[in-house]
């Protein structure tokens, strides 16, 4: 995930993608420049190998454990914000070997709509309805499994999926890069040498201009929880500060940098301030054995995370500053000076192609979405089922056309889903403990 760019092997002839390129731009965006030839899989090592663990999520050498993993919270926290959002595209810098990937590929149940809810609550939760993903890293090594998790796999799609892997560091500027709503960067910052950290915002907020932005690295006050460093082998298991600007002893051997949640926190801000954002800045990850900033008055003051984190939100704000310089322009003057001189190279592109269809003229009248129900409650020995548990079963979702609020609509509605007339009214949506029930009256 060090954003050092990488040495790639002389690629051979180009290999065909295994899906169709997708020509298309999402709705709204200009079409970004045509792709250059992908990498052969020859060029590409064919494993990871074994990633190493970060000191504080070995529990064997902090005593400290985290339920779920910490790497999972950072996700979790990450999706969350996303879907609050309600972003429809991802860039994804030092994507590593696809755990983020994972899950933003996967289809939504229904059609991009709004969430079901009552009086502020989401008895369904809330859908990621992403339409672009594109993946950036650095190392050759994390290529193969990055590109397994984009690729295709015949799951039910309302709504087509885009996804692009590119190998190269996130200090050069790519045209192909810019148009996203959101940048992620999870646990990336800290890997970055020094000059190239000071181009990080440069090139993602000053240049990319992403609606939003989310920023997780290492909080050095979590640290606390190595043992002591004069004792036990902390000195083997941790690691100095290779740039020699701090005698600090960092949890992984790639880091540069490690910052307190306060040092993480005016980094934030100076970003969001030179660049016309906003910027939330908290945390994630609270261990087994839990400790605390000291509060006022000697009370107990807010947890030490193990991540600090940072929303950074576009505002209607002008830049401080000009990224201009960042961008590759081709001169009158300098024949040749273009995108493709950068060191980003194309290692795979999918489409995720439209699989669900729905009913002839759907969505249909809430009398025929009725029938549907009626049909697929015949196949069960229940009179009620969870409004996920009837969306799966044949022949409902494709009768209203891959809208869930239509469903419960044509059902006699709940909360923000207006009644329909025209059903006979032979079932009823309530509220259960585990989400929304349909039950025949």
């Amino acid at each position: 995930m060090s954003a050092a760019v990488a040495p790639v092997a002389p690629a051979a002839a180009p290999a065909a993608p295994p899906a169709t390129p997708s020509t298309a731009p999402p709705t709204g965006l200009s079409p970004p420049p045509l792709s250059p030839p992908l990498i052969s899989p020859s060029a590409l090592p064919s494993g990871a190998g074994t990633p190493e663990v970060s000191m504080v999520e070995a529990s064997d050498f902090t005593g400290v454990t985290f339920t779920p993993e910490l790497w999972m919270q950072r996700r979790h926290w990450a999706l969350e914000v996303l879907r609050k959002e309600g972003i429809r595209s991802v860039l994804d810098l030092g994507c590593g070997p696809g755990s983020l990937l994972q899950t933003l590929v996967i289809p939504p149940q229904t059609i991009a709509e709004r969430p079901i809810a009552k009086d502020g609550d989401l008895p369904e939760g809330r859908e990621l309805f992403i339409t672009r993903v594109t993946a950036v890293d650095q190392e050759p090594g994390v290529m193969a499994s990055a590109m397994k998790t984009l690729e295709p796999t015949g799951a039910p799609r309302w709504e087509t999926l885009n996804t692009e892997l590119w190998l190269g560091g996130i200090e050069r500027y790519n045209a192909r890069l810019e148009g996203y709503q959101s940048i992620v960067a999870l646990e990336l910052i800290e890997h970055l040498d020094p000059h190239i950290l000071s181009r990080f915002g440069v090139v993602t907020l000053g240049t990319y201009r992403p609606k939003l932005m989310l920023v997780s690295t290492p909080n050095f006050d979590f640290n606390s929880k190595f043992p002591d460093h004069e004792h036990d082998d902390c000195p083997k298991r941790g690691f100095a500060d290779p740039t020699g600007r701090t005698d600090r002893v960092f949890r992984h051997s790639d880091h540069k940098i490690e910052m307190t949640y306060k040092e993480f926190r005016n980094w934030a801000m100076a970003a969001a301030a030179d660049w016309g954002y906003e910027v939330e800045v908290s945390g994630v990850g609270i261990s087994s054995k839990p400790s605390y900033y000291e509060g006022k008055d000697g009370r107990q003051g807010k947890p030490i995370y193990a991540s600090n984190t940072a929303v950074f939100r576009l505002t209607t704000g002008v830049p401080m500053r000009s990224p201009r310089s960042v961008r590759t322009v081709e001169l009158p003057f300098a024949r040749g000076v273009s995108e493709a001189m950068h060191p980003h190279r194309l290692a795979a592109k999918f489409i995720h192609p439209v699989t669900e269809t729905p009913s002839p003229g759907a969505p249909l009248a809430p009398a025929q979405v009725e029938e549907a129900v009626i049909t697929a409650f015949s196949h069960v020995s229940t009179s009620n089922l969870s409004l996920s548990e009837l969306w799966g079963l044949p022949g409902v979702a494709a009768a209203c056309a891959g809208s869930k609020r239509h469903l419960v609509s044509s059902l006699g509605g709940w909360g923000n889903c207006a009644p329909l007339d025209g059903a006979s009214g032979a079932f009823e949506v309530v509220r259960a403990e585990n989400g929304l029930e349909v039950r025949r009256k």
